[in-house]
C-alpha cells in the first residue's frame, strides 16, 4: 500500500514540475514578443529641448540634433 502513495506521490510532483516548467516557457515566449523593437544594445538619444531620452528610432532627428517630439523640434528651431 505505501508503494502506491509512494508512487501517487511521485507522479503528482512530476506532474506539477512539468506544468511550472511549461508556464515558464509559455511566459519567456511572452516576454520575448512583448519586448518589440527594444533591445539590450537600442542607442538612447537625448532631446534637446526638454532633456527627455528617448529610443533614436523614435526620435525626430533634424540636422543631427534629436527631439522627443515634433513639437519640440519646431519650438527650438523657432528660438533659434
Amino acid at each position: 500500500m505505501s508503494r502506491i502513495i509512494f508512487i501517487l506521490v511521485l507522479l503528482v510532483v512530476g506532474f506539477l514540475l512539468l506544468k511550472s516548467w511549461q508556464r515558464k516557457q509559455s511566459l519567456g515566449e511572452q516576454h520575448k514578443k512583448t519586448t518589440g523593437q527594444m533591445t539590450n544594445n537600442t542607442r538612447m538619444v537625448r532631446c534637446l529641448q526638454c532633456g527627455l531620452h528617448v529610443p533614436e528610432h523614435e526620435a525626430i532627428s533634424q540636422g543631427g540634433k534629436h527631439f522627443c517630439s515634433l513639437e519640440h523640434a519646431k519650438l527650438h528651431l523657432t528660438k533659434n
